[in-house]
């Protein structure tokens, strides 16, 4: 059969758990839920949700829930309807935008560790991607200069993923600017990931800077902070000009009624984000305060952001392995480019007690 060449040799790894856990009774670190829950409005909405129309497609305009988010960003930028495009989670919508610049030997430029399925999806499409390491000796803390060292007029994206994925680091909006401003000057996008943006202040959000830069992609999702993974949907931010590229990439239909519903109604509670924030707050800081006690070393990571990075400071020491002994289901060191056995992401669980108690057995 005939099949792009880019795929031949591919190698992609399955995003989901493959080993057993030793216990049955288990506490799941491993994917970025939000082990704090939904909230209470949002499962108000979908025992209402009126399954009448079960027959219908949904309104391929997403009218509503694109206002929602219009509403919700009004002190921030000035967004308008043709800016935002919604895709089944925003994973979706990096692919959908992928499409728009990346072909057989396209570069793109970041930095890792990062979101590892992004980085597969430019292979997949035959790019090469760039990434720029973040030091232990810096404890991955990332250092925008070395990025603008490091991009060149023939990079056609940037990618930046904040908080970063898997460090939980926030990095700052000035240092978000200082890049988009230069890589506008030799004509490259940059996407702003924010998968794990609710998690921190919307003032920290890089679309403060939608109006500013038609260089600039920025994109979210409700799968996260707000709880919402069972529905899948995320929304990019873009510029006019971008906008016009994604339509003609873009497939009907992209979420359900039911999703964009439930979506619309978690924009409106905007108190249940800053509780959770509150919550992971306190949950994380204990985790850390007590890990680093015990000799462990912690990567550069915000408060409220749910995952960061634990270092096992003996190299030989397969760390996912030995916390799975414990009943803890962690994501290996190994799922991201720069990182080895002995690091892993924790996904911060509801309760720092039940973590503890168990990792010091």
């Amino acid at each position: 059969m005939k099949i792009r060449s880019a795929l031949e040799k591919l190698s992609r790894k399955d995003y989901k758990e493959e080993s057993s856990p030793v216990h049955e009774n288990i506490l799941d670190c491993n994917l970025g839920v939000n082990s704090f829950g939904t909230s209470d409005k949002v499962l108000e909405c979908a025992k209402q949700f009126n399954w009448s129309d079960l027959n219908l497609p949904p309104d391929n305009s997403y009218k509503q829930l694109k206002k929602e988010i219009m509403r919700f960003w009004s002190d921030y930028a000035d967004i308008k309807f043709e800016n935002i495009k919604i895709a089944n989670g925003s994973s979706v919508v990096l692919s959908r935008i992928n499409k728009i610049f990346i072909e057989s030997g396209v570069r793109v430029l970041g930095y890792i560790p990062q979101f590892t399925e992004f980085m597969m999806e430019v292979a997949v499409l035959g790019g090469y991607y760039e990434g720029i390491p973040l030091t232990p000796e810096e404890n991955l803390k990332f250092n925008p200069d070395i990025l603008l060292r490091a991009m060149k007029k023939d990079h056609f994206l940037v990618y930046i993923d904040n908080p970063n994925n898997p460090t939980g680091q926030l990095i700052n909006i000035c240092d978000i600017e200082i890049v988009v401003k230069e890589a506008s000057k030799k004509d490259i996008t940059i996407i702003v990931d924010e998968a794990y943006g609710d998690y921190v202040m919307e003032k920290y959000s890089a679309i403060n800077l939608i109006n500013k830069y038609k260089n600039l992609i920025v994109t979210r999702t409700f799968t996260k902070g707000y709880g919402i993974g069972f529905t899948r949907v995320g929304y990019a931010i873009l510029s006019t000009e971008l906008s016009g590229c994604y339509s003609k990439i873009e497939l009907p239909f992209p979420v359900s009624s039911f999703g964009a519903e439930l979506a619309r109604e978690a924009l409106s509670d905007h108190e249940f984000v800053v509780n959770l924030r509150n919550k992971v707050r306190a949950v994380k800081g204990k985790l850390i305060n007590e890990l680093m006690k015990l000799g462990y070393i912690i990567s550069e990571t915000h408060k409220s952001c749910p995952i960061f990075i634990i270092n096992h400071k003996d190299n030989h020491t397969d760390f996912k392995e030995l916390l799975q002994g414990k009943g803890i289901i962690t994501k290996p060191g190994t799922d991201f480019e720069g990182l080895d056995k002995n690091y892993v992401r924790i996904n911060t669980p509801a309760s720092a007690i039940d973590f503890l108690n168990r990792f010091q057995t």
